[in-house]
């Protein structure tokens, strides 16, 4: 009995894996600077890896005001600091495909220091980009050592909300309380910082006055080219399902079970309708009535831009202040959509956007109300070319014009 006592003592020990708490502190593990005075100064823009897993909206937002950046003049160069394989040949084709960045590794210099051991080489005049949360920590440090008083917050989410309350909401939540100006990728969410009193707008050394929202531009249609596809008594209803656990704040279950609910109602009924899914590896999932939600994967850029024509009802939600950027494409491309309310991202606030966004309140019966509605209106083509007209950036010139370039080298020249 003894040995079995210790035995059960011995596997309750192991409950705990070490190795958790050992990544959040390699996550936000500090970068070593070598001040050279021979080097030459640089905008160093911390981000997380390249990698065309991950190389959605906010990446490309990213990679876009690096490429602004260098055409002001500023020498700029990406510090990746989570592991990450080299590969220029990849970047390359990856970033081939969008317009504006095509070369930006003929321009940008790129270091990888996910290995802190090695210091990094920094003129005494270098700024710093911090574009997450735990960069944010990284560029905290980094501002220290080189007697800089604020560095530039890329904030491209509330990003607590991407996490269960633990450890690292904390973590991701401090970082707003270092001295920083930001920019907020969109109005919405910058309303929200505000409205909260979130750093910026609620730290004794924050200034409103330093901070800028911008609009990620979204995907632009030709008008000529919408509704095209369709074929009487046929609809598409495209649903972005991210089962995955990391991608908690699309709000998968309830999704998934408005539309349940929605077809059992009959909101399908009396059409021919197929259910796509976008944005997972997941499989193919039943659906009630004998229909499936057949799960297509993902896309590369060109394709994902014709396939969204082809759909008439989109379904994406997501649990944060930020509109998405999905849902707004998905509405620039001729469809209904059913997104959700959340904070101040109300109803009015996206209709003001496009007619085609139906936030619904974040509940199965919510969505499914929203969706009923929205499939029996699909005939109604003149609004939803209308609702195509989206209010929001198309043009990453737009995005970065001359007047909000002009601040953000001001406060890297500051």
């Amino acid at each position: 009995m003894p040995a079995l006592a210790g035995l059960k003592a011995k596997l309750r020990a192991r409950l705990y894996d070490a190795s958790a708490a050992q990544r959040i502190e390699d996550k936000i593990a500090p970068i070593t600077l070598e001040i050279d005075p021979n080097t030459p100064v640089r905008v160093n823009f911390l981000i997380p890896e390249i990698n065309f897993r991950t190389f959605f909206g906010g990446y490309i937002a990213k990679f876009n005001l690096a490429q602004k950046l260098m055409d002001a003049g500023l020498k700029v160069r990406f510090v990746l600091v989570d592991a990450c394989q080299k590969d220029e040949v990849a970047w390359r084709q990856m970033v081939a495909q969008y317009k504006g960045i095509e070369n930006i590794f003929d321009r940008v210099e790129v270091a990888l220091c996910f290995d802190r051991s090695q210091a990094l080489k920094v003129s005494a005049d270098d700024r710093i980009i911090a574009t997450t949360w735990w960069t944010a920590h990284i560029a905290h440090g980094m501002a220290k050592d080189l007697g800089i008083d604020k560095f530039v917050y890329l904030i491209q989410e509330y990003e607590p909300f991407t996490f269960a309350m633990g450890s690292y909401f904390a973590l991701a939540d401090h970082s707003y309380t270092f001295p920083h100006r930001a920019m907020f990728s969109s109005p919405q969410l910058r309303d929200y910082f505000q409205q909260k009193k979130i750093g910026i707008f609620g730290e004794p050394w924050g200034d409103e006055n330093e901070a800028i929202p911008f609009e990620n531009a979204i995907l632009d249609f030709e008008q000529d080219a919408l509704l095209q596809n369709r074929k009487s008594g046929e609809f598409k209803l495209l649903f972005y399902a991210r089962p995955e656990p990391h991608a908690a704040r699309n709000m998968f279950e309830i999704a998934y079970l408005a539309l349940a609910r929605a077809i059992e109602a009959g909101a399908f009924d009396g059409a021919l309708w197929e259910f796509h899914g976008i944005g997972s590896t997941q499989g193919d999932m039943p659906l009630p009535g004998g229909r499936t939600l057949k799960m297509l994967g993902k896309f590369g850029l060109n394709e994902y831009k014709q396939r969204l024509l082809e759909y008439d009802l989109g379904l994406s939600l997501m649990y944060t202040p930020h509109p998405s950027l999905l849902p707004l494409e998905m509405a620039a491309a001729g469809m209904w959509v059913v997104s959700n309310e959340c904070e101040n991202k109300s109803l009015d606030e996206l209709s003001n956007i496009s007619s085609n966004l139906l936030a619904a309140e974040p509940t199965i019966a919510g969505v499914a109300g929203r969706l009923e509605w929205a499939a029996k209106h699909c005939d109604d083509e003149s609004e939803r070319r209308e609702g195509a007209k989206v209010n929001w950036s198309s043009s990453w010139d737009t995005t970065f014009d001359d007047e909000k370039m002009a601040r953000i080298v001001g406060w890297l020249d500051g």
